[in-house]
């Protein structure tokens, strides 16, 4: 279909946040005819193109990729994509790898590249695919999931490949500005890094909004558009660098100004609290509550008390949209131990002897953005406000 001479790499590079530099290049398809350049997306994902034709254009841009990688002597990394399904031939051989091969030709350290692992269907069981991974990672490679949040594959990939990556599908990044479930997901996939150790990776960066998003949940390292566009050769630091170091900035002194409106918020309700002093016992809390509930500003529309244990010991009583408060019984005795902000709520509180604000988090009755404050009463009994997050 084509000529070797029309097929060849172009590089996108991966930002690193931390450092506002250049972290490393995806290496990306392209064919060149005299109509323009023209990704090879289409190509790849065309069920009509035999297996044998898409494993000979990848080798070949993979080749020309690593060759002028070294020839550009860059002490940085390249993403090179691998369809797991080409691994297929490989199982129970002992042959090296393509890929391995063109590293030994080049002299390239395999530290430099990481293998990204695509969201296409493997030929052979999950265990299977993980020993084929595990030969790259053998030879010094790091290893990245790839499309992660595309489809439900990915959850088993993520463990079978122990990835030291997660590259976060371009169409979840988009949809998580429109859609509340989607960047519930997005959030969810920040944490679930965090807690294992992974570095995310954002594609799909097309304006800025998006770059704070990705703040936001703690990723790493940055693609897309609105840093550079893939183009035929290694992209330079300085330009990026501004542009990244500018939106970081921007993002921390915002974020600081909400929490200093949240500390405040917390400061006055701590204040508050402290001259409606509680001195009675479980038995007369709802009528605290019911002198409390009326000098509380209106930010705040939810109370309830609960135990040490985190049992709710007073009925829910809410802000109603006429400004009133409406009493409901039905979350008596609940045990809510199990929410983020409990254990930490009550620690605090109690040993500092002040109330205590928890991060933001989504509500699940309401379904809003909001934050906790927990109050230590005395007698083993907590309040707890829930205000709305502006």
């Amino acid at each position: 279909m084509n000529t070797e001479a029309q097929i060849c790499p172009f590089f996108q590079p991966v930002l690193a946040v931390d450092t506002y530099s250049i972290w490393g290049y995806e290496v990306l398809g392209r064919k060149v005819t005299p109509q323009g350049v023209e990704s090879l997306g289409g190509f790849f994902h065309d069920p009509a193109v035999p297996v044998e034709e898409k494993l000979e254009v990848d080798r070949l841009v993979r080749r020309k990729a690593l060759k002028f990688f070294k020839q550009s002597g860059r002490n940085t990394r390249l993403f090179l994509n691998i369809q797991p399904q080409w691994l297929c031939p490989f199982m129970g051989q002992e042959r090296k790898f393509p890929t391995l091969e063109y590293l030994e030709e080049f002299g390239i350290s395999a530290g430099q590249i990481v293998v990204e692992i695509s969201e296409t269907e493997f030929c052979a069981d999950i265990e299977s695919l993980s020993i084929l991974v595990a030969r790259y990672r053998e030879a010094g490679c790091r290893i990245a999931v790839d499309d992660v949040g595309r489809g439900f594959n990915n959850l088993e990939r993520i463990i079978a490949t122990r990835p030291d990556f997660l590259k976060v599908d371009t169409l979840l990044v988009r949809k998580s500005m429109q859609e509340e479930s989607a960047r519930y997901l997005l959030e969810a996939l920040g944490y679930f890094a965090e807690k294992s150790g992974l570095s995310l990776i954002l594609e799909g960066i097309e304006d800025a909004e998006l770059l704070r998003l990705g703040l936001e949940i703690g990723a790493r390292y940055y693609q897309g558009f609105f840093l550079a566009p893939p183009a035929p050769r290694l992209a330079e630091t300085a330009g990026l660098a501004e542009l990244m170091k500018r939106e970081v900035e921007g993002y921390v002194r915002d974020e600081i100004q909400w929490r200093t409106r949240r500390w405040r918020e917390a400061e006055e309700l701590d204040k508050l609290l402290k001259n409606l002093r509680f001195s009675g016992t479980t038995q007369n809390l709802d009528e605290y509550i019911g002198r409390l509930m009326y000098c509380l500003p209106g930010y705040c529309f939810r109370i309830y008390v609960c135990d040490g244990y985190g049992y709710q010991k007073t009925p829910n009583f809410t802000r109603n949209p006429c400004g009133g408060w409406t009493v409901s019984g039905e979350y008596l005795n609940r045990n809510w131990s199990w929410r983020p902000y409990f254990p930490r709520g009550i620690t605090f509180a109690r040993q500092l002897g002040k109330g205590i604000a928890s991060e933001p988090y989504f509500d699940l009755e309401t379904r809003l953005k909001i934050w906790t404050f927990c109050y230590f009463l005395g007698d083993d009994l907590y309040l707890f406000i829930d205000s709305r997050v502006n």
